[in-house]
């Protein structure tokens, strides 16, 4: 039996960290204090300065002095730049696994599994059950990146995604579940059919629709330009 490897206090201190961002417990142009953050995590500065130094690798915060850092705002510039690197990354990898034989049928109904409980999710109208939706959306992609069996491609692409669902904190009003439903449904058909122009096509859709959606309504104290 292969034992499980332990966090250290560096890298508990980064999932958590990153998790209040892309859930947006910390906001865009929160101030982060070590000093601060080691209090309320429980550990001392060091391992907070670790996690906030890969977190500024991630794109998710900006080092502003040597004492504080902030979560970063993201320009419209920037959604521009994320989405087009999503995708490349994600048609291709996707794509080239299902070319090589990999979207399997256990692999279409893991990834219908995802979509149902996505659904089921925002379905409960609820903090709780959107917290879980975005949570699934997040994974439903990087399943899908996960097909071109690429690790180097996997780490980039999610560094991609947690930057997307940094940009906007959803609400019950904001989130459009029949968009992510038709949206999502049909990729899933897509992969379920193995036609590599059809996946192609849906995938491509959602995304350009995502990016539009977060041009034409983006948060209000979004800078226009870097």
């Amino acid at each position: 039996m292969v034992a499980t490897r332990r966090l250290t206090l560096a890298e508990q201190a980064y999932e958590e960290l990153q998790e209040q961002i892309v859930s947006g417990r910390l906001p865009a142009g929160q101030r982060l204090l070590a000093d601060e953050l080691a209090d309320e995590l429980a550990v001392s500065q060091t391992p907070v300065k670790e996690a906030l130094a890969r977190l500024v690798l991630d794109g998710l915060v900006e080092g502003t002095s040597r004492r504080a850092s902030v979560v970063r705002r993201f320009s419209l510039a920037d959604i521009e730049q994320i989405y087009e690197a999503r995708l490349l990354l994600e048609i291709h990898t996707t794509i080239a696994g299902l070319t090589a034989g990999r979207a399997t049928t256990e692999f279409v109904d893991r990834l219908e599994a995802i979509f149902d409980r996505q659904m089921a999710e925002i379905g409960k109208q609820n903090d709780e059950g959107l917290a879980e939706a975005i949570r699934l959306d997040r994974e439903f992609h990087e399943l899908l990146v996960s097909l071109g069996e690429n690790r180097l491609i996997v780490d980039w692409h999610g560094i991609a995604l947690r930057q997307t669902q940094t940009i906007r904190n959803y609400s019950l009003e904001r989130y459009d579940i029949n968009r992510v439903r038709r949206e999502h449904g049909a990729i899933v058909k897509a992969v379920r059919s193995r036609n590599a122009d059809n996946v192609s096509a849906a995938l491509r859709f959602h995304l350009t629709a995502s990016r539009d959606e977060f041009l034409s309504r983006p948060p209000e104290d979004l800078p226009l330009r870097p």
